[in-house]
C-alpha cells in the first residue's frame, strides 16, 4: 500500500505539488522510487506499447526510452523489459553507469538512481560529476558545492563555494579562497589562500597568498623551512625553485641547494634550458646556470625570449636581436614589435599595426609591413591584406607566389599541395611553388591520386600534380575518372596511370 501511495505522490510532484512534500513522501518509503519489473504489472502495461522511443544508451546494458504518447523517460534492458516506467523529466547517459543513473523529476533537479528507480542521491542538485578513481559525486545545488560517496552518503558536514578533488584531499573554495580537506573532511590548510596547487609527486602544495608564493606540507609547514621569504615553482617536476632572501632572488633545487647566486634583482619565470633572464643592479641579462656566468652582460632595459634561442634586447630606443647559439645580432630598432614565435628564419614584425617579415640571416625586410596578419606556414608564408578577405602568399626568400588569394584548399588533406583561387581563377601550388596556373574555373582533386582534373573555357584536361604536365590536353571531348579502379576514361579509350604516364588499356 505505502509503495502505490508513492508513486501517486511522484507523479504529483511533477504535475504540482512542491518539492517539500514529495521528499516527506520519499523519506517514508524505505527502498524503492518506482516499481520495477518485478511488481507484474509493469510489463503488462506496456506489452502492447509499439511506439517507445529509445533515446539513448548507457554502458552497453541499459535503454534510455520515451513512453507512448508522453514527453516522459524510463529505462528498459536490452531485451525490451522494462526496469522503469516513464516518469522521468530526464535521464541523462553523459555521466551514468549501468547501476548509478542520472535523473531528473524537473528542470534543473537532478538525483542519482540505480536500475530499479531506488534513489541513491534525492533530485535536488543542479549537475553532477562522478570521479570514478575515488567513487565520488561532486554537485551543486543553490551555488553551493556538495560531496556524496557511492551510496549516497555526504562526505562533508558542510556545503563549500567550490570543491575539487585532489588526490586525496578535497581542495575547497569558500568567499574567495582556498583551502585543504582530509578525506574524512578534517581542515589541513585553513580556508585563507589565494590559490593552491597540489603537487602529488612530491605531496607539496604551492600556495599564494596577498601576491606572495609559497610550498608547505599539508601540515602548513614549508618545505624549506624560514629559509626563504617566498618560493615559486618554474617548471611541473621542480627542477628549478624560485626563492627569495633578505630582498633577493635565485634559483635553487628541491633540496634548497643553490643553483644560482641568491643575489639578483629579479629572475624571469620564461626560461629556455640553461638560460634564465636575471636583473642585476638594475639591468637585465642572460645567465647559463651550468657555467654560472652571464652570456649577455646585463646592460640592457629590457630581455624577452622569442623562440628558437632568439632573444630582442631592448636598450632606451634601440632594440636588437640576437641569435645566442651563432653571436648573431641583427637592429630591429626600425621596427615596434617582434612576435615571440620566429620559424623558418623569419621574424614576423610590425610597424603602425601593420605586419611584415624579416629574413633573420640577411637582416632585410623581405615582406612589406602592409598586412593585417602574417602566417609562416610549413611551406609558405600566407600574408592576409587589412581587410582580411584577401591574401598574399610568399615564399621564404619573400618573392610572390600568389597575389589577390580569396581562398587556399589543402589537396586531398595533403599540406604539400594547396588549391589556390585567385581573382576567380583556381591554381595548385606544391610546397611553395606554383605548379599549375591559376587560370582555370574548376580544379577537382581524388582521393590519393596524382593528378587533377581541371576545367576553362568548357576544356577539360587532365593534369599531373608531380610536375604540373598534362596527362590530356585541354579538349572539349568528356573525360571521365574512375579512381576505385585506376581507369581514365577519353575519347572512347580506357587509360592507367603508371609512374606520371597515360597507359592505354587494351
Amino acid at each position: 500500500m505505502k509503495r502505490i501511495l508513492f508513486i501517486t505522490t511522484l507523479f504529483s510532484g511533477i504535475i504540482g505539488f512542491s518539492q517539500e512534500e514529495e521528499i516527506v513522501e520519499i523519506m517514508e518509503v524505505e527502498e524503492t522510487v518506482i516499481e520495477s519489473t518485478e511488481s507484474g504489472n509493469v510489463n503488462q502495461y506496456y506489452q502492447n506499447n509499439s511506439t517507445d522511443i529509445v533515446t539513448g544508451e548507457i554502458d552497453k546494458t541499459l535503454l534510455i526510452f520515451k513512453g507512448k504518447n508522453s514527453s516522459l523517460y524510463g529505462l528498459k534492458d536490452k531485451s525490451g523489459k522494462v526496469l522503469v516506467k516513464p516518469i522521468f523529466n530526464s535521464i541523462n547517459s553523459y555521466g551514468s553507469t549501468k547501476d548509478r543513473i542520472r535523473a531528473s523529476l524537473s528542470y534543473g533537479k537532478e538525483g542519482i538512481i540505480d536500475p530499479k528507480g531506488n534513489i541513491i542521491i534525492p533530485f535536488e542538485y543542479s549537475s553532477f560529476y562522478y570521479n570514478n578513481t575515488h567513487n565520488i559525486y561532486t554537485t551543486n545545488k543553490d551555488g553551493k558545492s556538495y560531496l556524496f560517496d557511492y551510496y549516497g552518503n555526504k562526505l562533508l558536514k558542510e556545503s563549500y563555494d567550490e570543491i575539487s578533488i585532489e588526490d586525496n584531499y578535497f581542495k575547497v573554495k569558500e568567499n574567495g579562497f582556498y583551502g585543504i580537506l582530509s578525506a574524512d573532511g578534517e581542515e589541513l590548510l585553513p580556508i585563507k589562500y589565494d590559490q593552491i596547487n597540489y603537487f602529488q609527486q612530491e605531496n607539496w602544495f604551492l600556495i599564494t597568498k596577498n601576491g606572495v608564493d609559497n610550498i608547505i606540507y599539508n601540515n602548513g609547514k614549508n618545505v624549506f623551512g624560514n629559509k626563504f621569504t617566498s618560493v615559486s615553482k618554474l617548471d611541473y617536476y621542480f627542477k628549478f625553485i624560485l626563492v627569495e632572501k633578505n630582498g633577493k632572488f635565485g634559483i635553487v633545487d628541491k633540496t634548497g641547494n643553490d643553483i644560482t647566486p641568491i643575489t639578483f634583482d629579479a629572475v624571469d619565470k620564461n626560461y629556455n634550458g640553461n638560460f634564465f633572464i636575471i636583473k642585476q643592479n638594475g639591468k637585465w641579462g642572460l645567465y647559463n646556470i651550468v657555467f654560472k656566468k652571464f652570456l649577455i652582460e646585463p646592460s640592457y632595459d629590457n630581455v624577452k625570449m622569442l623562440s628558437n634561442n632568439y632573444y630582442l634586447l631592448q636598450s632606451q630606443n634601440k632594440k636588437t636581436l640576437i641569435d645566442i647559439l651563432h653571436n648573431k645580432k641583427v637592429d630591429f630598432t626600425p621596427y615596434d614589435e617582434v612576435n615571440n614565435y620566429i620559424s623558418k628564419n623569419i621574424a614576423v614584425v610590425k610597424v603602425d599595426g601593420l605586419r611584415g617579415a624579416v629574413n633573420i640571416d640577411s637582416g632585410k625586410l623581405i615582406i612589406p609591413t602592409k598586412y593585417n596578419y602574417l602566417d609562416v606556414n610549413s611551406n609558405y608564408i600566407k600574408a592576409s591584406l587589412p581587410d582580411n578577405r584577401l591574401s598574399d602568399i610568399y615564399n621564404y626568400d619573400g618573392d610572390p607566389i600568389y597575389t589577390d588569394v580569396s581562398f587556399i584548399k589543402n589537396l586531398n588533406n595533403n599540406y604539400n599541395y594547396s588549391k589556390i583561387t585567385s581573382k576567380g581563377k583556381m591554381g595548385l601550388m606544391y610546397k611553395g611553388k606554383e605548379i599549375v596556373p591559376t587560370e582555370y574555373d574548376q580544379i577537382k582533386d581524388f582521393n590519393k591520386s596524382v593528378f587533377v582534373l581541371v576545367k576553362k573555357d568548357k576544356k577539360s584536361a587532365l593534369v599531373s600534380i608531380v610536375d604540373g604536365s598534362f596527362l590530356i590536353p585541354l579538349s572539349t571531348d568528356p573525360i571521365s575518372v574512375d579512381i576505385e579502379k585506376n581507369i581514365v576514361s577519353y575519347k572512347k579509350k580506357k587509360y592507367s596511370i603508371r609512374l606520371n604516364k597515360l597507359v592505354e588499356i587494351k
